[in-house]
């Protein structure tokens, strides 16, 4: 039965959009609109998987005539694609080689962090948040957490604790990474992979470009402000079993020397990354030092945009060797069809180019005269719009929610005078569900541990989750006029 309710609760949408007495921009527009509906709906109820659902329009579409097969196919050709699956396998093979592991161990073996059990947590928090610039959230909080609980297992020796008592400092490890790698993926465009889906729907609905400098000039201030807001709150909540660690600094600089010296793995994995963040920053740096209006500059702009680098980056994983002999690269395609993305990369594809589709059929201009009836102002539509996503993601995908409220709320901010780049920023950087165990992979991920209860996670979430979409919504009023 209940399976049934989710493959009729699409169809059911698409009705109800469809006949509502509303003023639709033209009739296809109306149509467009109560497909989208529909995909979103069973994005929401999973029938099928993420993937199937976005390719949708592939059969609606025509059968609707709205478009010919072969218009409706084109419509797939998206730059997201191929960002997604490179910034993945990308962080997929710095885990993979153990390079994301060697970061993390080398900062947490400072002696600024390692004795204290409050500076390790925050210690703890910020390195899962700088591995989280690079690296999707729910894979950082993967790689992070046998790390965190190999230190509260320590404590917990340390202390005569048994391992099956669930104690604040595993609650601290298990939701610090949590909401470390949610403060970390709003710092830069590859934090997680709806930031370059909102950019993306940034330029198919206003036409406007948006820079990797762009985005980290706003998500480092963001970043930060973030995570140690983040921290206070479990510190309010929770109070660690001890405050001073004896020997934890040693118990981490022991678990770093393991690791040896750079494998041959970690050695051409490095190369790779220098290369991409080489590629993401050259065009700003040649700006910078000789000008927009130099000959060079233009030509990087045009020749280096940021939908180029994923692509390069997955041409240089494939074929930098790890061995040359055994012909052994950073990848093999094997590990690529079992670890790339599949279903986020074709849901942000068949959310695009639906997107395209509302377009081209009037809807930016419905979703803004709908908005601007609404009566929300440039201060706002920011914290309404925050807190409305911040908890909508708590039952929607990050990708689903950032498709769904950025069609709306990027126009509509544009109609009101709030800067819509901003917008773009604004709508994934709270689009990850912190509060309910099943909000995603990230949260069930931490949750998995086993070291927090579920009415401390919802609890202490609650409260994080309207933090945060407040505090989002607070810098990204201050910080509009500048993007």
């Amino acid at each position: 039965m209940k399976l049934l309710l989710q493959f009729a609760s699409g169809p059911l949408t698409l009705l109800i959009l469809y006949l509502l007495p509303y003023d639709a921009p033209s009739s296809e527009g109306r149509i467009a609109l109560a497909i989208f509906g529909w995909m979103v709906m069973w994005w929401m109820t999973q029938p099928v998987p993420w993937a199937i659902t976005a390719m949708m329009p592939l059969l609606l579409f025509p059968g609707f005539q709205l478009m010919t097969i072969g218009n409706t196919v084109s419509l797939y050709g998206q730059n997201i694609f191929f960002w997604v699956m490179g910034t993945i396998l990308m962080g997929y093979a710095m885990q993979r080689h153990g390079l994301a592991k060697r970061f993390a161990l080398w900062f947490l073996s400072w002696r600024a962090v390692g004795g204290n059990t409050y500076r390790l947590v925050f210690g703890f928090m910020l390195v899962t948040a700088l591995v989280s610039i690079f690296i999707s959230n729910a894979a950082t909080v993967a790689m992070m957490m046998p790390v965190g609980i190999s230190l509260v297992s320590f404590v917990r020796v340390i202390t005569g604790t048994s391992p099956s008592k669930k104690s604040s400092l595993g609650a601290m490890m298990a939701l610090g990474a949590l909401y470390g790698a949610v403060a970390g993926g709003t710092a830069s465009m590859m934090g997680t992979p709806y930031n370059a889906l909102s950019v993306d729907l940034l330029q198919t609905l206003t036409g406007r470009t948006f820079g990797f400098f762009h985005w980290m000039g706003a998500g480092v201030p963001i970043f930060l402000v973030t995570l140690v807001t983040f921290y206070f709150v479990l510190r309010l909540f929770f109070r660690p079993e001890i405050t001073s660690i004896p020997g934890g600094e040693e118990f981490i600089r022991g678990e770093r020397e393991k690791l040896g010296n750079l494998t041959p793995g970690e050695r051409s994995t490095l190369f790779v990354f220098l290369v991409m963040v080489f590629l993401f920053t050259l065009p700003s740096l040649i700006d910078l030092t000789l000008g927009p209006e130099h000959s060079l500059a233009k030509w990087a702009d045009t020749a280096l945009p940021i939908w180029i680098v994923p692509p390069t980056i997955l041409l240089l994983l494939f074929s930098v060797p790890v061995n040359w002999r055994k012909a052994e690269f950073v990848l093999t395609w094997r590990e690529a069809v079992e670890h790339a993305p599949w279903n986020i990369m074709l849901l942000c594809t068949g959310a695009v180019a639906v997107t395209s589709t509302l377009v081209q059929f009037g809807f930016v201009d419905f979703a803004k005269t709908l908005v601007a009836g609404m009566g929300l102002g440039q201060y706002s539509l920011p914290f309404v719009s925050s807190i409305l996503v911040a908890l909508g993601t708590n039952f929607l995908s990050g990708t689903a929610a950032t498709a769904l409220f950025g069609t709306i709320l990027i126009p509509a901010s544009q109609q009101i005078g709030f800067n819509p780049a901003s917008m773009a920023m604004l709508i994934p950087n709270v689009a990850t569900g912190i509060m309910l165990p099943w909000a995603g992979a990230t949260a069930g991920t931490a949750f998995a541990t086993g070291e927090v209860e579920m009415k401390n996670m919802i609890r202490v979430g609650a409260v994080a989750t309207l933090v945060f979409a407040l505090l989002i919504a607070g810098i990204h009023t201050l910080l509009a006029p500048l993007l």
